[in-house]
């Protein structure tokens, strides 16, 4: 099997018996994961105490939704330290700022909170920020 298609010493593609397939550890899909696992182990985690609201001491600590959340935060560390191999740091970050608008998102249909008016005019602005910073990554990384 021959990496070809190499970028930044990361092989996005490779060829396995006459069929090219593209190969999971991505960097750009890697950080959407590890987005997309963060948001969902708040949403995952706030439930979990919700859950268990007469539980003395750490007693929140048995519920299967705490776990589940610490497990998405977990599979979410890996995917970002994989991520961050091939996506400069300055543009991982400023994507993972997307994890606000998942996570508003994610309350409001999960959760039933409400959202403001100006937490949407918020929600917003950090989703043209996002378009700003990633851009500008996505044509620098077409000319590498």
């Amino acid at each position: 099997m021959e990496p070809q298609n190499e970028q930044h010493g990361f092989p996005l593609q490779i060829e396995s018996h006459g069929v090219r397939r593209w190969r999971f550890l991505q960097p750009y899909l890697l950080l959407s994961i590890s987005i997309v696992l963060t948001a969902a182990a708040q949403i995952l985690l706030k439930i979990g105490v919700d859950n268990r609201p007469g539980a003395p001491g750490y007693g929140f600590l048995v519920s299967l939704w705490i776990w589940t959340g610490i497990s998405a935060i977990l599979l979410s560390l890996f995917s970002w330290l994989y991520a961050l191999k091939s996506v400069p740091l300055i543009v991982a970050f400023n994507l993972a700022a997307t994890n606000h608008i998942l996570v508003a998102i994610g309350a409001w249909a999960f959760l039933g909170e409400k959202i403001t008016q100006q937490r949407w005019l918020g929600i917003s602005l950090v989703a043209l920020g996002t378009f700003f910073i990633a851009r500008p990554a996505s044509r620098a990384e077409e000319k590498l």
